[in-house]
């Protein structure tokens, strides 16, 4: 009996002793996080299609960087604190709307929205330690799973002088969808005050890498008309992260 009381206060002094290293630097951070579309990728066109744009299709209208909010907790593997698992979720908020005079009193006003939540792990490795400024830079490399949710398209149009005749539609979008994406990343990060440190990153992703469907046409666009296959999605993501050390 005694034996056996020895062993379990043993297992739980080791339990609390891995459960302390594996933790010892862990930290969460939480922050700002955008995303902005590269190339001629479709769903950063216009909403109303024009001859002059090729291609001729209705675009998502995601001109600029697209704002959302990130979780991350990253640990040490190593003694050095160098190599690290950063894993967290972006959460992004896609908003175009887009205003078209039609006469001297009349306007179409488009809308296109959707929530993309995107759950990740990777892999980074601390590159320089600036300890004269106490910062640091690092590089990583993260799996991504994307999932496009909460689409939503409308069209109003709009009469200044007779708000009676005024027409709004809700239109028939694509289904909501779910790709296997990658994101390559470099950062710093830096003491700000003790405990909190920021984190700001730079990364190029790719939303599709895996599970492109041509049969729905576009990731990022309202409705398929026009399109003829699913074209791969480049990102330039920014974040701006405040860091809390366990």
């Amino acid at each position: 009996m005694n034996k056996i009381k020895l062993i379990i206060i043993l297992l739980i002094i080791t339990s609390n002793i891995s459960y302390g290293q594996f933790f010892k630097h862990t930290s969460i951070s939480v922050g700002l996080s955008t995303s902005q579309i590269l190339g001629n990728n479709p769903g950063k066109l216009t909403m109303q299609p024009s001859a002059t744009v090729e291609p001729f299709v209705f675009g998502g209208g995601f001109l600029g960087a697209q704002p959302g909010l990130e979780v991350r907790v990253t640990v040490p593997i190593d003694e050095e604190q160098r190599w690290r698992i950063p894993f967290g979720v972006d959460y992004q908020f896609f908003n175009a709307k887009e205003r078209i005079p039609i006469g001297p009193y009349i306007e179409d006003h488009w809308a296109h929205t959707f929530t993309a939540i995107t759950p990740y792990i990777g892999l980074s490795y601390v590159m320089q330690d600036l300890n004269f400024i106490k910062s640091k830079t690092y590089v990583s490399l993260e799996f991504r799973a994307l999932s496009i949710s909460n689409i939503s398209s409308t069209w109003e149009e709009k009469y200044f002088f007779f708000p009676d005749l005024d027409t709004l539609i809700n239109n028939r979008t694509k289904p909501n969808a779910v790709r296997l994406g990658a994101l390559a990343r470099v950062g710093v990060e830096g003491k700000l005050f003790d405990p909190i440190k920021l984190n700001a990153s730079v990364g190029l992703s790719l939303m599709n890498l895996v599970g492109k469907d041509d049969s729905r046409r576009e990731l990022l666009t309202p409705f398929k008309i026009f399109e003829i296959k699913e074209s791969y999605v480049w990102n330039l993501n920014f974040s701006f992260l405040f860091m809390y050390e366990l």
